[in-house]
């Protein structure tokens, strides 16, 4: 006698907009057996959610985030989010292991994101597992804990975030693949990298650029004259509040320094009663093509003056310029300038 247990069909029961309590999750249990003459007979019955039969990998609240637990999760997906903050009706999120039962899904609280008046926030840029994406705030992730409640993740919780608040069982830290598998697919649009290459018959050269990505970029140029690469230089935009960085110098991981120019300064003061001024400091730190050939994964700097800041770039950015700053100099060795 054989017994296979599979489950078919989520039933959600969502809790109406006058809900006190999160729903419960349940399925429809298939168990199929052979009779005695080898006849496969199936039966059907509600068992509750069996946890352990999920297939997808459990995860735990970190200790240190329980306690602001309503800040990224909420229960009730026909309400808002600030509607549902009384921290009692998460003791099961917070004592308990949870699963991911569905990603992609659509709140009331994603709906309000998606209006028109609120459409300049409802992307952001993040990196994950070394590639750039464009992610969507309106989409939330269906968790299930050990004793079948469900809850919700925000679709707005950054991957900095989820990583401090959401460890393994055994209370590692997760990755940015855990991510990914957390939030699933539908917020994520791969940001493409490919630098533009264009000749200037001005100045007799071919530019290079790549996207500008979370305030900054990589960019460079050949003189067509004698195929030489002028300069190639990451673009960074750097924000403080209340006080100047007065950024000057730059060094990656190698202890290798790099010339710094300063390119531009920019003074905002409209929120200034809140957050004092916001300050960004335009600069360009000084790159070569070797350097950027060693760091095909992607490097860091540290930039700073009065005040510092690690800037981050991938790989895929890194790839991305190379494979432009390579086309440049072929066409202007080929004479393909106007290409």
């Amino acid at each position: 006698m054989k017994n296979i247990v599979l489950i078919l069909i989520p039933l959600i029961a969502l809790a109406g907009c006058q809900s006190t309590a999160p729903a419960k999750y349940d399925a429809v249990v298939q168990t199929t057996s052979e009779d005695k003459t080898g006849q496969i007979i199936a039966n059907y019955s509600n068992k509750g959610c069996a946890f352990y039969a999920i297939n997808t990998k459990p995860y735990k609240l970190a200790d240190s985030s329980k306690k602001y637990v309503t800040n990224s999760f909420f229960y009730d997906p026909s309400r808002e989010k600030y509607n549902q903050l009384d921290k009692a009706i998460y003791q099961p999120l917070i004592t308990q292991n949870f699963k991911v039962v569905e990603t992609g899904v659509v709140t009331a609280e994603d709906l309000t994101n998606r209006k028109p008046f609120l459409s300049k926030y409802r992307y952001f840029e993040e990196e994950l597992d070394g590639t750039p994406y464009k992610r969507d705030k309106t989409y939330s992730t269906k968790v299930v804990t050990e004793d079948c409640i469900i809850f919700y993740l925000h679709g707005g919780t950054t991957a900095s975030s989820i990583k401090s608040i959401i460890v393994n069982i055994d209370g590692s830290k997760i990755t940015d693949k855990n991510i990914i598998e957390f939030i699933g697919s539908k917020p994520l649009d791969t940001y493409e990298m490919d630098a533009s290459v264009k000749y200037d018959r001005f100045e007799k050269a071919i530019k290079i650029s790549t996207p500008l990505y979370k305030d900054r970029l990589i960019r460079g140029a050949i003189n067509t004259n004698d195929n030489s690469i002028s300069y190639v230089q990451l673009y960074i935009s750097l924000t403080f509040f209340d006080k100047w960085g007065f950024v000057s110098n730059a060094i990656d991981t190698n202890s290798n320094r790099h010339e710094v120019t300063k390119i531009s300064t920019d003074t905002d003061c409209l929120d200034s009663d809140i957050f004092g001024c916001k300050l960004t400091e335009t600069i360009g730190v000084t790159l070569d093509k070797q350097f950027l050939e060693s760091h095909m994964d992607g490097f860091e700097m540290k930039v700073f003056g009065t005040r510092e800041k690690i800037i981050k770039v991938s790989g895929t950015m890194v790839k991305g310029f190379l494979k432009g700053l390579n086309e440049g100099l072929e066409k202007s060795k080929s004479g393909e300038v106007g290409a």
